[in-house]
């Protein structure tokens, strides 16, 4: 029975069935077994078999459409959060491994977007996996988006939806929030030159904390202070000073279009014109 439901897996014109009806499964196939027949799928280099289709019917098809049971649902949370997972050859850079990572966050990010409406996880549980995702967060060393033949890895952009789900959970308290802020400070000025939209992606997880006014604002006016590393000559140091005005960018913009934010967003142009006030005509 696992080979078959391994070999349906993999089968595209099965998936896009499930799709296409719906992401209704078929009756006689156990949604948890499958689901763990889908996981080999999210280290795939075949985009549309990882991305289009077996997200897809694990996140919309399975998970959202509640058909695990609450001791199940723990079972997959253990899965993905493990060393053949999200944890996969972390530290590895430029091989295929950074799938199976990334797309583990997804899949993260679904689950506690799940339990937000139907709780299935204690307090302790979406503490470790807070603890879990930041470690990561840490550890992560490959950042690339689109990768040419083989589709996106995007493994910020996926991190960032997976902290959101997490810094919005009804678990966490206020230091949850700041310990999540200041890694999004950290991760919005990796030395690597990000332009795949990673800057709104990470953007959205403070934007949503300070529009809940989940933190104090003494907090928020010294998180700013560490969103900018100081701009040397080297080109690293631009790049890190790059990505972290597109974040800031994005954030202000975030806050600006929703009247409730704009105060702050007045403060984050101060510090953006501050960053690049050598560029003002002087006349």
């Amino acid at each position: 029975m696992q080979d078959e439901l391994r070999t349906k897996a993999t089968d595209k014109e099965f998936l896009l069935s499930i799709i296409d009806n719906n992401f209704e499964l078929p009756s006689n196939i156990d949604a948890y077994t499958f689901a763990q027949a889908l996981l080999p799928n999210f280290g795939s280099t075949d985009s549309e078999l990882r991305d289009d289709l077996s997200y897809m019917v694990l996140a919309r098809g399975i998970i959202d459409k509640q058909l695990l049971s609450q001791e199940r649902l723990g079972n997959l949370l253990e899965t993905v959060l493990d060393d053949q997972h999200l944890f996969y050859r972390l530290g590895s850079t430029a091989t295929d491994a950074i799938f199976m990572r990334s797309f583990s966050n997804l899949i993260i990010a679904a689950l506690l977007f799940n339990d937000e409406r139907n709780p299935a996880f204690d307090e302790t549980t979406i503490q470790s996996i807070k603890r879990r995702l930041l470690q990561y967060a840490e550890q992560e060393k490959d950042w690339r988006g689109y990768i040419e033949g083989k589709g996106w890895a995007h493994a910020l952009a996926h991190l960032s939806d997976a902290l959101d789900e997490c810094a919005q959970h009804p678990h966490m308290v206020e230091s949850d929030r700041k310990e999540i802020m200041q890694q999004i400070s950290k991760l919005a000025s990796l030395p690597r030159a990000l332009y795949n939209e990673e800057d709104i992606r990470l953007a959205k997880v403070p934007y949503h904390i300070i529009l809940g006014h989940q933190v104090n604002e003494d907090f928020i006016e010294s998180w700013l202070e560490t969103c900018t590393p100081t701009r040397d000559t080297d080109v690293i140091s631009w790049t890190r000073v790059t990505n972290s005005k597109n974040f800031l960018r994005s954030l202000y913009f975030l806050l600006y279009w929703d009247s409730t934010g704009a105060v702050l967003a007045d403060q984050i142009a101060d510090q953006l014109k501050h960053l690049d006030e050598v560029y003002l005509e002087r006349r």
